[in-house]
């Protein structure tokens, strides 16, 4: 007789062994849902009482694919199934999971961190700890798609105040450049000046602040020290100019959505059985 399954899981954690209270099933499956937002990576438990007769990675793999478990582009999904009368258990893994969960290393999380809490029949706390490694393992190798969208959004808000700063700025530096005929603004030299610094404010506003607040400095020294502004052949505006900017990050947080079965990838085929 085949083994029988759910046609589609209806969450993360499908117990059909019933070795796990309903307030366990319910922390297992918020943590694979946060497991999910933050790493974009879809891991499901299914347990059962008995293989009866098939291979249990014929049977996970077949799961697997039905179930359609991770990314379709990515193939970033794990399945654990765990066969209560048989003393088996398995962690299988897509094949965008391989690099980062090789076999050798699902074996060693199966051995030493799951298999002992079994052979007490905790399965609760091995199902844990087996997530737990996973996701230490796992969690720098994807991104969600929501945090990649996040990274490459133009924030048009910062853009605008940067243009309305910079714009008043030009405006009085062009001013106290052009002024009682300091500097012809009909001149070749004067175009390329009011050219390159509308160029640079268009393309990065930031720099074009750092730059015009960089000319002005120049241009009240050069004031300073010689009472008025000259400009002679053969030497530039400036000769280097060194800016710095401050990085600063925040932390990805995203909203639970409802359980929607798998992704939709349905390549596996790694990963390690083990059993207690």
């Amino acid at each position: 007789m085949g083994q029988t399954y759910p046609v589609k899981p209806t969450n993360y954690v499908t117990d059909e062994a019933n070795v796990l209270t309903p307030g366990e099933e319910n922390t297992l499956d918020t943590i694979l849902r946060t497991f999910e937002d933050q790493t974009s990576i879809q891991l499901f438990v299914y347990t059962a009482n008995s293989l009866n007769g098939v291979v249990m990675a014929d049977l996970c793999q077949e799961i697997f694919h039905n179930w359609k478990i991770g990314n379709k582009k990515t193939n970033n999904g794990v399945l654990i199934g765990i066969f209560v009368n048989d003393h088996k258990f398995r962690i299988h893994t897509g094949y965008g999971m391989e690099g980062v969960l090789p076999d050798l290393l699902t074996k060693k999380i199966q051995d030493e961190f799951m298999r002992p809490h079994f052979k007490r029949s905790n399965y609760f706390q091995g199902i844990e700890e087996g997530i737990s490694q996973i996701f230490y393992y796992s969690k720098h190798e994807y991104k969600p798609e929501t945090a990649v969208r996040r990274e490459t959004r133009i924030d048009w808000g910062n853009v605008l105040i940067s243009y309305l700063l910079n714009v008043p700025m030009l405006c009085v530096f062009l001013y106290f450049l052009f002024r009682k005929k300091q500097v012809n603004p009909q001149s070749p030299k004067a175009k390329t000046i009011l050219t390159i610094l509308v160029c640079v404010i268009a393309i990065a506003p930031f720099v074009g602040s750092l730059i015009i607040v960089f000319l002005c400095f120049l241009f009240f020294r050069n004031r300073s020290a010689s009472g008025s502004y000259t400009s002679s052949n053969g030497s530039g505006w400036f000769t280097s100019m060194h800016s710095s900017s401050d990085y600063s990050s925040s932390d990805y947080s995203s909203s639970s959505s409802d359980f929607g079965g798998g992704g939709g990838g349905d390549s596996g085929g790694g990963g390690s059985d083990s059993s207690w």
